[in-house]
């Protein structure tokens, strides 16, 4: 399988649950807190990794003992962190998520996030170009990931880009990139078009993949529109759900799968993630996968026989 590196992201989440989230200037008593390990870089590599990726993790903590905690638990998650920046002076970026009723409401500050910039980037380079398909987020600056796309495009790299949080992205870089993964609300921003989704996919077959939440995964492959339905569960936290696909969906595409199967296995695996609390927590392991698509595939053929 070829090997994944996952530039973005590292943060520590502060999770509080409670019944009803409190309004502006209100005070509400929560159910519980906890404490996990986050961030869209981080989270992406997790999953991969529980998923039989060959992962590592390209990004910036901060010197304090949150990193720490990180790369303990990267190591054990089985995480090349070799290439991680360690910024003096800095904290290691953090999430503070409230939950409600299965959905979330989330505030980031971003810290040590802000220096996974181009002066890191050109650092590790080298490093970087040993790896085959890279995955990028936008919790870092937009400027790091706009240097180091065509040079990547260069040297024939599979470039997979989950462009969340939304931002534009220069229509000469997304020319350059393999796979671009918004969801249904961002697709019209990091595109700088108001065209509907039908449009916008058939001017990028193959490249445009846009997530729709319980209405499956729609992309355009040349010929016409393919939606790729998710599995049904009974979610308890969506938190990571996205990282979950975007994980999944890398291993799929650096196990040689085909673009639906590939959509197919990263639907899968997020509708796992769901069933748990938190977004790390909840990420499943291969053979959880495995398991569930054949049984998903066994009902569709079944539902097949005349």
């Amino acid at each position: 399988m070829r090997k994944i590196a996952v530039v973005g992201s590292i943060n520590i989440d502060y999770f509080v649950e409670a019944d009803q989230l409190p309004k502006l200037g209100e005070t509400l008593l929560g159910n519980s807190f906890f404490l996990s390990l986050g961030g869209k870089g981080a989270n992406q590599a997790v999953a991969a990794a529980r998923l039989g990726g060959n992962v590592a993790l390209f990004g910036s903590v901060g010197d304090d003992e949150n990193s720490k905690m990180i790369v303990e638990n990267m190591k054990k998650e089985k995480v090349v962190v070799n290439n991680l920046n360690f910024a003096e002076g800095t904290t290691t970026g953090a999430a503070f998520i409230e939950l409600c009723n299965s959905e979330n409401r989330i505030l980031v500050v971003p810290g040590a996030n802000n220096l996974t910039d181009v002066s890191y980037i050109k650092r590790v380079s080298e490093e970087l170009l040993h790896y085959d398909v890279i995955l990028f987020q936008m919790e870092t600056p937009l400027e790091m990931m706009e240097y180091i796309v065509p040079i990547l495009f260069d040297h024939h790299k599979t470039i997979i880009v989950n462009p969340a949080p939304a931002r534009k992205i220069r229509e000469d870089i997304i020319e350059k990139i393999t796979y671009i993964t918004p969801n249904e609300h961002e697709y019209q921003i990091v595109l700088g078009s108001d065209a509907s989704m039908s449009d916008l996919l058939e001017r990028h077959p193959g490249k445009l993949i846009i997530t729709r939440g319980t209405d499956g995964v729609s992309y355009f492959d040349g010929e016409s529109l393919i939606n790729v339905p998710v599995i049904k569960v009974e979610a308890v936290d969506t938190t990571g759900a996205g990282d979950t696909f975007s994980g999944a969906f890398a291993v799929g595409i650096a196990e040689g799968k085909s673009l639906k199967d590939s959509i197919r296995f990263a639907n899968v695996a997020a509708g796992l993630s769901v069933m748990k609390k938190g977004a790390q927590t909840g990420m499943p392991h291969r053979h959880e996968v495995d398991l569930l698509l054949k049984e998903e595939l066994e009902h569709e053929n079944k539902g097949r026989v005349i």
